[in-house]
């Protein structure tokens, strides 16, 4: 019997997808597998567990960049997640087990390469063996408010709707990204791939546009009545420009057959005030957003401030 930890490549991909298969119940296409991994263009980085040549553990993060201070060059972040292990393996790899190596690997490797902190959100039984075995720990508890959408004021006049970025977006994250200090890059490359490309996953997009420019931009996911605004940014370094922008979401969620806008509360950013000023529920979403910290000084400003958006969750 061999068995192995090593650095996951692209040619494992088709094992790797047999796996997440076999332990989760649901197949994840290969054209879902580009996207997420092959396509990120931040990259991503994962460690599997190979016995006899068949590929029995996986753990990987998806990486994205984030501005962390708002000054000097975006630090590269890896979100977890598709952490998957083959039952009838789970005594293999010694004292250890299979989880615990590739664990081990993983953090040995991106601690290594500076990265300051990785994050996930996971369910509680996953939030319990991440605490015992991986070390991480809960930064924040995720919560959002789900607001009627007929409690918004009208739209603007400017308001447009589409599924695409085009170039004018450009300019808007150059300015929008003046009051995220902490927060993920979202130039038009990475919007497009995160809210376009993806093939399993239908994303709306709504903005406003001046003088031939987007002046604030959100992206919407619709389901079950309740369009949750998973991203969204304005020029208004005080977040004054977004009550209007979600007055244009809340108008294109009614056209698609939504009753409510939900939104994720954030700890800082431009948003702040304006989400928690909204009216109606106010609910735990039933996960906390965690972290596994190499640089404390960092996290701790981060968890203090982040532009938190559901978009930073639901690669899931």
């Amino acid at each position: 019997m061999s068995f192995e930890i090593r650095d996951a490549a692209a040619s494992d991909a088709p094992g790797i997808r047999r796996l997440f298969e076999k332990v989760f119940g649901t197949a994840l296409s290969p054209e879902e597998w580009a996207w997420k991994f092959a396509q990120d263009p931040d990259g991503w980085y994962g460690v599997v567990g190979v016995l006899d040549g068949v590929i029995v553990g996986h753990y990987a993060g998806w990486g994205a960049r984030f501005q962390l201070d708002g000054d000097g060059e975006p630090r590269l972040l890896y979100s977890v997640g598709d952490v998957a292990t083959d039952p009838s393996v789970r005594g293999l790899g010694g004292r250890r087990g299979v989880y615990r190596a590739m664990t081990d690997a993983f953090y040995e490797r991106v601690g290594s390469d500076g990265v300051p902190f990785c994050y996930g959100f996971p369910n509680a039984r996953a939030l319990r063996v991440s605490e015992k075995i991986v070390g991480s720990r809960t930064l924040l508890p995720v919560r959002l408010v789900k607001a009627p959408v007929d409690s918004f004021p009208p739209p603007p006049s400017d308001a447009e709707a589409g599924e695409l970025a085009d170039e004018s977006f450009d300019p808007l994250w150059e300015s929008a990204r003046r009051g995220i200090s902490h927060g993920a890059v979202r130039d038009r490359g990475r919007v497009n791939w995160r809210f376009h490309a993806r093939p399993s996953r239908y994303y709306r997009m709504v903005w406003r546009r001046g003088r031939g420019e987007m002046t604030a931009w959100a992206a919407l996911s619709i389901g079950d009545g309740v369009a949750t605004v998973v991203d969204y940014l304005g020029r208004d370094e005080k977040g004054r420009d977004l009550l209007e922008l979600f007055a244009t979401a809340a108008e294109e969620a009614r056209r698609l057959g939504a009753a409510h806008l939900a939104f994720w509360i954030p700890p800082g950013g431009p948003g702040r005030e304006t989400i928690e000023s909204l009216p109606g529920e106010r609910l735990d979403a039933g996960f906390p957003m965690i972290v596994r910290v190499f640089d404390e000084d960092a996290v701790r400003r981060f968890g203090a401030a982040v532009h938190l958006v559901p978009s930073l969750y639901d690669l899931v």
